[in-house]
């Protein structure tokens, strides 16, 4: 992926005016964006569109949990929008439900499922065995931190997309995440994607 690819900004404000100034500011430099809950929630789709005018990728983080029909019946929902990754937070047979629904649809979107939260401390067994639900049940990858990402790579090779949150320039204060790591030390352990939020929304230039 090039580098405008691989760094992902976190919008994670509460409107579509501010989030529409970042894009607007941060210009060509970025071509990837992640929408959470709380700007997903209050700006919906009308939002997503705007960010595919402007020919944005877009990673839509609304970690899906659900019995399998309902998991697979948004997922379907969801595939029509043009976002490229989507995160489910579930187990093998929502995932599967999932996978089984973007065969259906046709569709290229790539469905990532989230080991543990960032705020959460956890150890690499703990991971490792979601991991491999996860892909196991068609997860195309995984939302990980990059302290575990070089060793999630030997286990199961380059296929799986994984994607490290929770990422701090050097010397930035760490907020609410309690397992950061650098964008170099993402990158050289094997990141697909880091997601930034802060460090660049909060930024004086």
């Amino acid at each position: 992926l090039p580098a405008s690819e691989k760094l992902i900004v976190a919008l994670d404000v509460p409107d579509a005016a501010t989030a529409l100034g970042y894009v607007q500011a941060i210009g060509e430099s970025v071509n990837f964006y992640k929408v959470g809950m709380q700007l997903y929630f209050a700006e919906g789709n009308a939002l997503i569109a705007e960010l595919l005018k402007r020919k944005k990728k877009i990673f839509l983080d609304l970690k899906i949990n659900d019995i399998p029909e309902t998991v697979g019946k948004a997922v379907a929902s969801v595939s029509k929008l043009g976002v490229d990754y989507l995160t489910l937070f579930t187990q093998p047979p929502q995932i599967n439900a999932a996978r089984e629904t973007l065969k259906a649809c046709g569709s290229s979107m790539k469905l990532l499922n989230v080991t543990v939260l960032t705020s959460d401390a956890s150890d690499f067994a703990a991971i490792n065995a979601r991991a491999k639900l996860s892909l196991e049940a068609g997860a195309h990858g995984l939302i990980c931190s990059g302290m575990e990402t070089a060793e999630l790579r030997r286990h199961y090779g380059n296929e799986a997309i994984l994607v490290n949150p929770g990422i701090r320039p050097g010397g930035a204060a760490s907020h609410d995440q309690k397992r950061v790591v650098t964008p170099r030390m993402a990158i050289e352990a094997g990141a697909t994607n880091i997601v930034v939020g802060r460090p660049i929304t909060e930024a004086p230039d």
